[in-house]
Protein backbone atom coordinates (compact mmCIF):
# COMPACT_ATOMS: atom_id res chain seq x y z
CA UNK A 1 0.00 0.00 0.00
CA UNK A 2 1.22 3.36 -1.08
CA UNK A 3 0.38 6.96 0.55
CA UNK A 4 2.25 9.01 -1.26
CA UNK A 5 4.24 10.20 -4.58
CA UNK A 6 7.13 12.45 -5.19
CA UNK A 7 10.38 13.06 -6.32
CA UNK A 8 9.78 12.53 -10.30
CA UNK A 9 13.09 12.07 -12.72
CA UNK A 10 13.92 11.00 -15.82
CA UNK A 11 17.47 10.32 -17.70
CA UNK A 12 18.44 10.33 -21.04
CA UNK A 13 19.86 7.18 -22.97
CA UNK A 14 22.35 6.99 -25.23
CA UNK A 15 22.55 3.12 -26.74
CA UNK A 16 25.99 1.78 -27.03
CA UNK A 17 26.94 -1.37 -29.39
CA UNK A 18 24.69 -3.98 -28.75
CA UNK A 19 21.97 -1.97 -27.35
CA UNK A 20 23.71 -1.22 -24.45
CA UNK A 21 22.38 1.88 -22.80
CA UNK A 22 24.69 4.73 -20.93
CA UNK A 23 22.29 7.05 -19.01
CA UNK A 24 22.95 10.58 -18.40
CA UNK A 25 22.70 12.10 -14.69
CA UNK A 26 18.81 12.22 -13.72
CA UNK A 27 16.90 15.33 -14.36
CA UNK A 28 13.79 16.10 -12.34
CA UNK A 29 10.21 16.28 -14.74
CA UNK A 30 7.88 17.80 -12.68
CA UNK A 31 5.78 17.68 -9.40
CA UNK A 32 3.97 14.69 -10.30
CA UNK A 33 0.34 13.25 -8.86
CA UNK A 34 -0.14 10.04 -9.97
CA UNK A 35 1.77 7.11 -12.18
CA UNK A 36 -0.38 4.55 -13.18
CA UNK A 37 1.49 1.81 -14.72
CA UNK A 38 0.34 -1.22 -15.92
CA UNK A 39 2.11 -4.35 -17.93
CA UNK A 40 1.07 -6.52 -20.90
CA UNK A 41 2.76 -10.53 -21.01
CA UNK A 42 2.35 -12.85 -23.86
CA UNK A 43 1.33 -16.05 -22.34
CA UNK A 44 1.71 -19.98 -23.86
CA UNK A 45 0.41 -23.08 -22.26
CA UNK A 46 1.23 -26.35 -23.68
CA UNK A 47 -1.42 -29.45 -22.37
CA UNK A 48 -0.14 -32.72 -22.34
CA UNK A 49 -1.36 -36.13 -21.57
CA UNK A 50 -4.59 -34.29 -20.68
CA UNK A 51 -2.99 -31.95 -18.62
CA UNK A 52 -0.91 -28.75 -18.43
CA UNK A 53 2.22 -29.48 -19.20
CA UNK A 54 3.95 -25.78 -19.32
CA UNK A 55 3.05 -22.72 -18.75
CA UNK A 56 5.08 -19.64 -19.50
CA UNK A 57 4.20 -15.48 -19.09
CA UNK A 58 6.73 -13.36 -20.45
CA UNK A 59 7.04 -9.52 -19.86
CA UNK A 60 5.83 -7.52 -23.15
CA UNK A 61 5.70 -4.05 -23.00
CA UNK A 62 4.02 -1.50 -19.99
CA UNK A 63 2.33 1.05 -20.12
CA UNK A 64 2.64 4.61 -18.16
CA UNK A 65 0.40 7.29 -17.39
CA UNK A 66 1.51 10.18 -15.51
CA UNK A 67 -0.54 13.18 -13.58
CA UNK A 68 1.60 16.08 -13.53
CA UNK A 69 1.96 19.80 -12.11
CA UNK A 70 3.70 20.88 -15.29
CA UNK A 71 5.78 20.22 -17.93
CA UNK A 72 9.01 22.52 -18.60
CA UNK A 73 9.60 23.70 -22.11
CA UNK A 74 12.87 21.54 -22.43
CA UNK A 75 11.64 18.88 -20.81
CA UNK A 76 8.59 18.62 -23.37
CA UNK A 77 11.44 18.88 -26.49
CA UNK A 78 13.25 16.64 -25.07
CA UNK A 79 10.41 13.74 -24.12
CA UNK A 80 8.90 14.12 -27.35
CA UNK A 81 11.95 15.02 -29.59
CA UNK A 82 10.48 17.88 -30.49
CA UNK A 83 12.72 21.45 -31.22
CA UNK A 84 13.07 24.10 -29.20
CA UNK A 85 14.02 27.74 -30.09
CA UNK A 86 16.02 30.50 -28.06
CA UNK A 87 12.76 32.07 -27.48
CA UNK A 88 11.62 28.72 -25.59
CA UNK A 89 9.45 28.19 -28.18
CA UNK A 90 8.63 24.69 -28.94
CA UNK A 91 8.07 23.55 -32.69
CA UNK A 92 5.85 19.94 -32.82
CA UNK A 93 6.47 18.00 -36.08
CA UNK A 94 5.97 15.46 -38.47
CA UNK A 95 9.37 13.87 -37.98
CA UNK A 96 9.68 14.49 -34.55
CA UNK A 97 10.91 11.25 -33.23
CA UNK A 98 10.95 11.10 -29.50
CA UNK A 99 13.48 9.32 -27.57
CA UNK A 100 13.97 6.32 -24.89
CA UNK A 101 13.95 7.51 -21.37
CA UNK A 102 14.49 5.99 -17.90
CA UNK A 103 11.54 7.70 -15.99
CA UNK A 104 12.11 7.01 -11.60
CA UNK A 105 10.08 8.05 -8.93
CA UNK A 106 9.60 7.38 -5.16
CA UNK A 107 6.13 6.20 -3.51
CA UNK A 108 5.69 6.25 0.50
CA UNK A 109 4.70 3.47 2.34
CA UNK A 110 3.20 2.98 5.40
CA UNK A 111 5.85 2.51 8.30
CA UNK A 112 8.28 5.33 7.07
CA UNK A 113 9.58 3.20 4.03
CA UNK A 114 9.47 4.12 0.27
CA UNK A 115 9.06 2.28 -2.99
CA UNK A 116 11.79 3.26 -5.37
CA UNK A 117 11.22 2.67 -8.91
CA UNK A 118 13.10 3.18 -12.25
CA UNK A 119 11.90 2.14 -15.68
CA UNK A 120 14.49 1.73 -18.01
CA UNK A 121 13.52 2.40 -21.36
CA UNK A 122 10.45 4.63 -22.14
CA UNK A 123 9.03 6.50 -24.81
CA UNK A 124 6.51 9.08 -24.61
CA UNK A 125 3.58 10.18 -26.31
CA UNK A 126 2.41 13.89 -27.35
CA UNK A 127 0.36 14.71 -24.05
CA UNK A 128 -3.50 15.55 -24.62
CA UNK A 129 -3.70 18.89 -23.27
CA UNK A 130 -7.65 20.55 -22.05
CA UNK A 131 -8.32 24.03 -21.77
CA UNK A 132 -11.00 25.77 -20.28
CA UNK A 133 -12.53 29.09 -19.54
CA UNK A 134 -12.22 30.47 -15.81
CA UNK A 135 -15.80 30.71 -14.25
CA UNK A 136 -17.09 31.16 -10.61
CA UNK A 137 -14.68 28.85 -9.32
CA UNK A 138 -11.86 28.12 -9.76
CA UNK A 139 -10.43 24.90 -11.74
CA UNK A 140 -7.37 23.43 -12.41
CA UNK A 141 -6.75 21.73 -15.63
CA UNK A 142 -3.09 19.94 -15.32
CA UNK A 143 -1.53 17.68 -17.88
CA UNK A 144 -0.81 13.98 -18.61
CA UNK A 145 1.51 12.21 -20.50
CA UNK A 146 1.89 8.89 -21.53
CA UNK A 147 4.00 6.84 -22.45
CA UNK A 148 5.06 2.57 -23.03
CA UNK A 149 7.88 0.64 -21.48
CA UNK A 150 9.82 -2.00 -22.75
CA UNK A 151 12.88 -4.13 -21.86
CA UNK A 152 15.98 -3.35 -22.83
CA UNK A 153 18.66 -4.81 -24.43
CA UNK A 154 19.41 -7.87 -21.36
CA UNK A 155 15.61 -8.34 -20.79
CA UNK A 156 15.24 -5.90 -17.58
CA UNK A 157 12.36 -3.44 -17.54
CA UNK A 158 12.39 -2.31 -13.90
CA UNK A 159 14.66 -1.67 -11.40
CA UNK A 160 12.09 -1.89 -7.77
CA UNK A 161 13.14 -1.31 -4.00
CA UNK A 162 11.55 -0.55 -0.70
CA UNK A 163 12.61 0.79 2.33
CA UNK A 164 13.66 3.65 4.61
CA UNK A 165 14.77 6.68 3.11
CA UNK A 166 17.67 6.46 5.63
CA UNK A 167 19.10 3.18 3.86
CA UNK A 168 21.99 3.52 1.29
CA UNK A 169 20.55 2.12 -1.44
CA UNK A 170 17.62 4.74 -1.17
CA UNK A 171 19.98 7.76 -0.75
CA UNK A 172 21.09 7.43 -4.25
CA UNK A 173 18.21 5.73 -6.04
CA UNK A 174 17.29 8.20 -7.97
CA UNK A 175 20.29 10.13 -8.04
CA UNK A 176 21.20 7.69 -11.17
CA UNK A 177 19.78 5.09 -12.91
CA UNK A 178 19.95 2.33 -10.68
CA UNK A 179 21.99 -0.82 -12.41
CA UNK A 180 22.63 -4.57 -11.44
CA UNK A 181 25.25 -4.87 -9.28
CA UNK A 182 27.26 -6.76 -11.65
CA UNK A 183 26.30 -4.78 -14.77
CA UNK A 184 26.94 -1.34 -13.20
CA UNK A 185 30.47 -0.90 -14.11
CA UNK A 186 30.08 -2.16 -17.64
CA UNK A 187 27.44 0.46 -18.76
CA UNK A 188 27.69 2.93 -16.44
CA UNK A 189 31.25 4.19 -16.09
Amino acid sequence: MTIGLKDLVYSTITEGEGGVPTYATPKKLAEVMTADLSVTTAEGTLYADDAVSESVKEFVKGALKLGIKDLETEDVATLLGQEVDDDKVIYGGADDEPPYVAVGFRAKKTGGKYRYIWLYKVKFKIPNEKFQTKGEAIQFNTPEIEGEFFKRHDGRWKADYTGLETSEVAKTFLTKVREPKAAASASNP
